[in-house]
């Protein structure tokens, strides 16, 4: 959790899932220094997230490159103190608002846009089925994802929350 704790290493995860890229390439394309870059992919690293998964030579050098599995889910440890949830929480966010900021930016086809908030109540026996179902759902656009990029296809970013909520959080509460 600690190594998803900070906005550019969940950004590294979004770009070492689509391919295997080195310290250099994720530093030009975060905009970031090469001392950082490398730094924030250790932490990764470290954590079981990136893998090295071969080299390349590169202007004399040798550069090795990372990536992290298509099928690897990040799961929240049920006994992680809550600034360290917050922390992985907030990095997420400001992913999401990044990209939700660009697909806000660019004219595309908004036919398949999907924007949704909603707060439910579930028994003890919904919150397992639920929980499955969410799963479900991410398994299966799994399943439909294409390895990379072809000529068509388009790219979609997909944000699923499933956080159960302080009762004096909920959007009914009424204080008096």
């Amino acid at each position: 959790m600690r190594a998803l704790a900070h906005p550019t290493r969940v950004r590294m995860l979004h770009l070492l899932r689509a391919e295997a890229l080195s310290a250099s390439e994720l530093a030009r394309r975060l905009g970031i220094r090469f001392g950082s870059a490398q730094y924030h992919l250790r932490s990764l690293e470290r954590a079981g997230i990136a893998l090295r998964v071969g080299e390349r030579s590169r202007r004399g050098g040798t550069e090795i490159l990372f990536e992290v599995p298509h099928g690897l889910w990040v799961d929240v440890e049920p006994d992680a103190p809550p600034g360290m949830r917050q922390a992985m929480n907030r990095a997420y966010v400001a992913e999401l608002l990044r990209r939700m900021d660009a697909a806000a930016t660019e004219r595309h086809d908004v036919d398949h846009d999907v924007l949704s908030t909603r707060e439910i109540v579930l028994g003890a026996d919904g919150i397992d089925a639920a929980s499955e179902a969410v799963h479900a759902f991410l398994h299966r656009l799994d399943e439909l994802a294409l390895p990379g990029p072809t000529a068509g296809s388009t790219t979609f970013t997909i944000a699923t929350l499933f956080l159960q909520m302080p009762k004096d959080q909920t959007a009914g509460t009424t204080h008096e």
